[in-house]
């Protein structure tokens, strides 16, 4: 009986129950969708650059991922779409803009990377 107290204690203490806030590099994936939007071109390519290592397992990630897309620094850019090709077949979304910036993109290896993208991302599981 003791034993079973001492882990409903442990559990209790340890926060099972709560929902815990999904991390990138140590912090929540909302401290990163915020330093997206930060105005330091360098901040937020490291902002992206961890929203696009989480994936799909946040489903807050990839509306921030197309934003920065649009984004005036081109090495943010480059990293939104290596996040949204990380992001996998379920960045459908993204493909409208992902085809706008490979045809009009001024970095020639913005438009390079987002046309490999779009044969990655969006894809029909059977194709």
């Amino acid at each position: 009986m003791r034993t079973i107290l001492a882990m409903l204690c442990v559990f209790s203490l340890t926060g099972c129950e709560r929902d815990q806030p999904l991390l990138a590099g140590g912090k929540p994936v909302g401290h990163w969708i915020e330093r997206s939007r930060d105005s330091n071109d360098n901040v937020r390519k490291e902002a992206i650059a961890k929203l696009g290592n989480v994936g799909s397992a946040d489903p807050a990630v990839l509306p921030a991922l197309i934003v920065a897309l649009k984004d005036k620094n081109s090495a943010v850019r480059r990293e939104a779409i290596i996040g949204i090709v990380k992001y996998g077949t379920e960045a459908n979304e993204a493909r409208e803009s992902l085809t706008a910036i490979q045809a009009n993109d001024p970095d020639p290896k913005v438009r390079d990377i987002a046309a490999r993208a779009i044969k990655k991302v969006g894809r029909e599981p059977n194709r």
